[in-house]
């Protein structure tokens, strides 16, 4: 009864034994199957769950080096297909593309010890002749619930990261080369301390100190300079960030052992890092010794200048190319009664008179256009608003391209002057019109007495020899005629007064009839005239004769050892026409010419004194050839004589 029992409960037993092992086996199972899900036990799972999207190509392998799998970026990669890579060996795919020694070395040998292999670089040639560069990783894999082994094996291709590694090394070597050349000075401080990091060959030279500079401090290098401000400008820059500047900054170096005072341009420029903190200063520097002396020089010749332009008594002033003013001397600024920039904020012609004052800006913008001096007698305002004669001139500056670059300009007063001519003029034409009335009278009276003597046939005239002397008394009243009325025609011009009667007649008959005059009374001049044109003009026909009679009777005088004169007659141009007379005499020196036309003007030579005249002829010969719209001008050699010239037009109105 007691040993049933016992089976009985043994049988329970069992029975709860079995149903607990069948339970412990269904929930093995569950987790099995989750186990499967996370970790998957075939080559197709692996692919499909993982691997398969990894951005790198990769190859799954086996113990032998056969090929499991490659994935999809393997595929795009080298341009394969599962078909092309599953099942073959790791040394056949890409027509050998892989069959390197060094993989299958790592792959036969190192791996297997290690177990991985991490970055193994490697250089293949491809396909298009160009070198590529792999970065291979590879690892032994086991499956779980497996005991079998796979390798991972990735590639990395790093070509267009190597090119750019070499190009920028490229460009890092030119950088350093050029800035290590550079004749500009370059150095970088570090550091609080501003320790040299890096200096080229221009800023070691500079210093003066040999190569021994890398390392150590500013003030370590250059001791001098402590006192001279560089290190508490450096301490600002790297303190604040903000770049410091100077141009031609003096600082005292004691180069190769020679304290020497030099001259600067220089940026002191942050250093920063990835992050934007200043870590050192840049310092780009440019001797400039030799500019800032000589700008030194300029300044004091400026200083010079102006005190020298200061003490003249005429009024002198600087102008632009465009004629805009720059600068007044202290003369100038006393007479108009400002100071200087008041005095260049308004144009200088506002102080001339207003009767002038057209007439001179237009010979301004002249000269501006061409280039050409000015000349010209003009009144100026002063600071009491009367008006003073000054003669003004000004002349164009010039650099080595023969450009204008500036204008300098004087103002003489000649207001006294002015005021003795014209009280002299006053004089010569009271004197004048006093003369011509006895003058002409004396004349009368000669011709009356000539006409009274026999004809020049006759016996008695022979014996007369009276006949002579009323002939020459008779030429010399009639230069002094022509003298008095010079005279009165420059009164009449000052006055602008002298009128013009023009008419049309023959200029050749003219021209002939004056020299059979001046024949008549000068029997021993030799006088030749070529017609090269015959025309007839429209003008004053007795101012044009004077003109004429002055161009002879000048060459006649200034040619004490030649009696002969050259006239001409002819075109310059197909509408005017010319009248040349030339000389033999003792010739006009060039600074000459240009003033021979000018009142008063006489020419100087070695017998100066027994020319005759008062300068005036010259002067009303060019007054009458611009009135009627023509021009006057002269060539002339010291020693061959001189050649005057008159141009007329033809068109009569």
């Amino acid at each position: 009864m007691e040993e049933d029992l016992n089976t009985e409960e043994l049988k329970n037993e069992l029975k709860i034994a079995r149903e607990y092992i069948e339970k412990l086996e269904k929930k093995n199972s569950i987790l099995q199957s989750q186990n499967n899900k996370y970790l998957p036990g075939s080559s197709e799972d692996l692919k499909d769950s993982v691997i398969d999207n990894i951005h790198h190509p990769l190859l799954v392998l086996k113990e032998d080096l056969h090929v499991v799998f490659a994935n999809k970026m393997y595929h795009k990669t080298f341009g394969s297909n599962e078909e092309k890579t599953k099942g073959r060996p790791v040394y056949e795919l890409e027509e050998g593309l892989w069959d390197i020694p060094q993989l299958r070395n790592i792959l036969e040998t190192i791996l297997p010890s290690k177990s991985s292999m991490s970055n193994f670089e490697i250089s293949i040639d491809s396909k298009d002749s160009q070198v590529r560069y792999i970065i291979l990783n590879a690892k032994e894999i086991k499956l779980f619930r497996s005991d079998e082994k796979y390798i991972l094996l990735s590639f990395e291709d790093i070509t267009k990261r190597k090119h750019a590694e070499a190009e920028l090394k490229k460009n890092e070597q030119l950088y350093h080369e050029l800035i290590s050349s550079s004749t500009i000075a370059f150095a970088i401080f570090k550091g609080p301390d501003h320790v040299i990091e890096k200096a080229n060959d221009s800023m070691i030279k500079l210093w003066g100190k040999g190569e021994d500079v890398f390392g150590k401090t500013i003030l370590e290098v250059l001791p001098e300079v402590k006192d001279q401000g560089i290190t508490e400008l450096l301490d600002n820059v790297y303190r604040t960030g903000e770049p410091f500047y100077a141009s031609q900054l003096p600082i005292d170096l004691v180069i190769d052992g020679k304290l020497e005072n030099k001259f600067f341009d220089f940026t002191y420029q942050p250093q920063r890092d990835e992050k934007g903190n200043i870590v050192g200063v840049a310092d780009i520097a440019t001797d400039v010794t030799e500019e800032a002396l000589l700008n030194q020089k300029i300044k004091r010749s400026e200083a010079e200048f102006r005190e020298l332009v200061n003490f003249m008594p005429h009024k002198i002033s600087l102008a632009d190319a465009e004629g805009n003013a720059v600068f007044y001397n202290q003369n100038w600024l006393d007479y108009v009664g400002k100071n200087l920039e008041d005095f260049i904020a308004e144009p200088w012609t506002a102080k001339i008179h207003p009767d002038e004052r057209e007439e001179v800006e237009k010979i301004v913008v002249g000269c501006l256009a061409t280039g050409g001096d000015l000349d010209k007698d003009i009144r100026l305002r002063n600071k009491d608003g009367g008006y003073e004669w000054h003669i003004c001139r000004a002349t164009a500056i010039r650099d080595e391209n023969n450009e204008i670059t500036s204008w300098i300009s004087s103002c003489t007063q000649i207001h006294k002057i002015k005021k003795e001519e014209q009280r002299k003029g006053d004089f010569l034409k009271l004197v004048s019109h006093e003369l011509k009335t006895p003058v002409t009278s004396i004349k009368g009276y000669v011709q009356l007495l000539l006409s009274m003597l026999p004809k020049e046939n006759s016996e008695s005239d022979k014996k007369l020899v009276i006949k002579p002397y009323l002939n020459r008394i008779e030429t010399q009243v009639e230069r002094l005629i022509r003298l008095i009325s010079e005279m009165l025609d420059l009164s009449r011009i000052e006055q602008q007064e002298l009128q013009l009667k023009k008419e049309n007649f023959s200029l050749n008959e003219q021209v002939e009839n004056i020299i059979d005059d001046i024949t008549y009374s000068n029997k021993d001049v030799q006088i030749e005239l070529e017609h090269q044109c015959e025309c007839n003009i429209y003008a004053d026909k007795d101012r044009i004769g004077q003109v004429i009679i002055n161009f002879v009777t000048n060459a006649l005088k200034y040619s004490p050892e030649s009696n002969k004169v050259q006239i001409k007659v002819y075109h310059e141009q197909p509408d005017n026409v010319a009248i040349s007379v030339k000389d033999f005499g003792i010739g006009i020196a060039k600074k000459e010419q240009e003033k021979i036309f000018k009142r008063f003007y006489r020419v100087a030579g070695n017998k100066d004194d027994t020319y005759a005249g008062f300068g005036i002829g010259l002067y009303l010969s060019n007054e009458i050839i611009q009135r009627h719209h023509g021009k006057i001008f002269v060539k002339s050699d010291i020693g061959k004589g001189s050649e005057f010239t008159f141009i007329l037009p033809l068109n009569h109105n």
